[in-house]
């Protein structure tokens, strides 16, 4: 019974040589081009980490920063929340002052006093707790999708 056992090691041994040998030599299926009418919803503008906040540290805490009273500190970078008013559901993916995004959900702090008051499927609402939002942000629209017949392709003849 044991002589088989070791048969069966032996030829597993070379059936996983015969494998490592071979795999070099074997390339991997194409993967289909994208035609050129595609586009990618994604920004490329992404700002570099900044690591200096986790390697220092200074004594005093953080410096606070002059605030600016307008709009322009805040670019809503995408919105994950629902078709209708459910309540308070929802993620906005803010970038503040050029910083790298954060998910902010409805009533966390974005900056000082000011929250995250509402979340729907386009829009985010900013302001101070107990008032009316003084910021409303609009998700940037999607490109209309591409229609029409690809190259090189001819409808069936009618029979």
């Amino acid at each position: 019974m044991w002589i088989r056992f070791v048969t069966f090691a032996l030829w597993l041994v070379v059936g996983a040589t015969a494998v490592a040998w071979i795999m070099p030599w074997v390339k991997p299926a194409a993967t289909p081009a994208v035609g050129a009418a595609v586009t990618v919803a994604m920004d490329t503008a992404v700002p570099p980490a900044d690591w200096s906040p986790l390697l220092t540290r200074s004594p005093a805490g953080p410096a606070a920063a002059p605030v600016a009273a307008d709009a322009s500190r805040f670019r809503l970078l995408g919105v994950a929340g629902p078709l209708k008013a459910q309540g308070n559901q929802g993620v906005a993916l803010l970038s503040i002052d050029g910083k790298p995004a954060r998910a902010f959900r409805p009533g966390e702090v974005v900056d000082g006093a000011r929250v995250v008051m509402e979340v729907s499927a386009h829009t985010v609402k900013i302001g101070v707790p107990g008032a009316p939002p003084s910021l409303t942000l609009q998700a940037p629209l999607l490109p209309p999708p591409a229609t029409g017949v690809p190259a090189g392709f001819a409808p069936p003849a009618p029979s």
